[in-house]
């Protein structure tokens, strides 16, 4: 499977969607949706659009663990525009970046995944399969 996306200018979450939205009733209700899409297919790369907000995510190739320094413990990985979500109490934005990585796409971008691993053209990339 392969599959691209196209990002506009902003600055990009990589990591555990598990991460980013708190654990809050609108939190625990925006991420059961998230996950509700997302397995209807779970080996593909989905864009989701969830609340206006749009949300990428795929699997790792080996489930949990901690690759090319971005963590998960849900097996899976977000990539989100945190520009759409400054305000919005659902989410936790590290300030630290622990555990996940910030891509700052100044114009244009593309992110694509291959076998589970992600690779942004301007050279970022999170391998997942060891």
């Amino acid at each position: 499977m392969v599959k691209s996306y196209q990002l506009k200018k902003g600055r990009y979450y990589v990591g555990d969607p598990g991460y980013l939205i708190k654990k809050t009733p609108d939190g625990d209700k925006f991420i059961k949706q998230l996950w509700d899409s997302f397995y209807t297919d779970m080996n593909n790369f989905h864009k989701l659009v969830i609340d206006h907000i749009t949300i990428y995510v795929t699997r790792t190739a080996e489930g949990d663990g901690f690759f090319d320094g971005v963590a998960t413990d849900t097996g899976a990985l977000a990539i989100m525009d945190i520009n759409q979500v400054l305000e919005d109490d659902r989410f936790y934005i590290r300030s630290d970046g622990r555990g996940c990585h910030y891509v700052e796409v100044e114009d244009e971008d593309e992110v694509t995944v291959e076998n589970f691993n992600i690779k942004f053209k301007s050279g970022y990339k999170v391998i997942t399969n060891a």
